[in-house]
């Protein structure tokens, strides 16, 4: 008897610290995370940019729509983060 609570008590101390390991960022981990949100944020409104700019110059359109583009490839890099966040807090 005593020798199982005595293994579920080791049981519960090993999933401790694993649990206290995943949550915590260190060094170079939350470089690479902040990295990763950075480029997915950039590459998004440049693409929206590029999109915006390609469309001005081929169906000779308003600046507006650039705007816009640019705008909506925001949301998309922050909806991108959020997702990405959402991710990692699962693990």
């Amino acid at each position: 008897m005593t020798l199982n609570l005595q293994e579920l008590q080791e049981k519960i101390k090993q999933l401790k610290r694993g649990k206290k390991q995943s949550v915590s960022v260190s060094g170079t981990q939350g470089y690479s995370i902040a990295i990763v949100i950075l480029t997915d944020l950039i590459s998004c409104i440049l693409v929206g940019l590029g999109i915006g700019l390609l469309f001005q110059k081929i169906f000779h359109t308003s600046i507006l729509l650039t705007a816009g583009l640019t705008l909506l490839g925001g949301i998309a890099g922050l909806y991108s983060i959020i997702r990405f966040a959402i991710e990692q807090d699962k693990k």
